[in-house]
């Protein structure tokens, strides 16, 4: 009993972290930007294909592969921010439409350039350890490891390092961090970069231990919206609690009753969260949130 318990654990650990991985880049996006980016589920799914074929098709070295996607997924994602969000000026309304209507395009567009078929990438690192009585394959202790080390360097990042520091400016008062002469352009678009990268980690191992096809980036960035909302709108803590939180929940869930079922446990937390806590666990206000306004 106790392995099994410990087996469901480490795969709600896993599915945890990478969830957080996608969470964090939509909640940096929207904390310092206040835009929805429902694009971000099909950059999980982009950077599956990309890294399904530099890797699995072409043999490039895993790691080039994977800076690789990443730099591919990033440009998309400025590319985005540059030519369709920012002329919308950064209107939430405006930029949840045009978000919808591109990630509708892409994932069509998808579904005629690669077809239903389900694809998967190699194996990257063969092989199982053991932890009192239960098993972990090598991908998913790399899958958390990786996560870690990326969460505790955004941290680092944030806190420590200059571009940090504007980035979190920016966030709390734009207008204020203009006149001391940060870039704004430069700020959105490193947010997209640092977001975009993050999911392609997490699109890359969601490749590797899942499957690669054009639906793969929807139920991620369902359960993303639930961690943002649970944890906290604009909470990077509360995004990382609450995605460990749902991951486990997840993983109980479908182990003993359903994958439908594990939606419905998550759902009825969401709306226990919201009617007792509507911040979420450390979030803010969200008509606080909104009523900054980004040029």
């Amino acid at each position: 009993m106790s392995a099994a318990f410990g087996q469901i654990f480490l795969t709600g650990i896993t599915m945890g972290l990478i969830y957080i991985m996608v969470a964090l880049g939509l909640t940096l996006v929207f904390g310092v930007m206040r835009v929805v980016n429902f694009v971000h589920g099909e950059m999980v799914m982009l950077a599956a294909f990309s890294m399904y074929y530099i890797y699995g098709v072409w043999h490039v070295n895993f790691v080039l592969a994977l800076v690789v996607s990443a730099a591919l997924v990033s440009a998309a994602g400025v590319f985005f921010q540059r030519y369709l969000y920012k002329p919308l000026k950064y209107d939430m309304d405006s930029v949840m439409i045009c978000a919808l209507g591109a990630s509708y395009a892409i994932k069509s567009a998808s579904w005629l350039a690669f077809g239903p078929v389900p694809r998967h990438i190699p194996t990257v690192f063969p092989g199982m350890l053991h932890f009192f009585g239960a098993y972990l394959s090598k991908e998913r202790a790399a899958a958390c490891v990786i996560c870690i080390a990326l969460t505790a360097g955004l941290y680092l990042v944030l806190h420590k390092t200059k571009m940090g520091k504007a980035i979190r400016a920016v966030e709390q008062d734009s207008e204020a961090a203009q006149v001391l002469g940060i870039s704004i352009d430069g700020v959105n678009a490193m947010v997209f970069v640092i977001g975009c990268s993050l999911a392609a980690v997490a699109g890359t191992f969601s490749g590797i231990l899942f499957a690669v096809e054009p639906e793969m980036g929807s139920d991620p960035l369902m359960k993303c919206f639930m961690i943002i909302l649970i944890g906290g709108i604009g909470s990077i803590p509360g995004a990382i609690v609450a995605g460990l939180m749902l991951g486990l929940i997840d993983s109980f869930s479908e182990t003993l009753f359903s994958g439908e079922m594990a939606f419905i446990i998550g759902f009825a937390l969401l709306m226990f969260i919201l009617i007792v806590r509507p911040k979420g666990f450390f979030g803010y206000d969200i008509s606080e949130l909104t009523s900054r306004r980004k040029e």
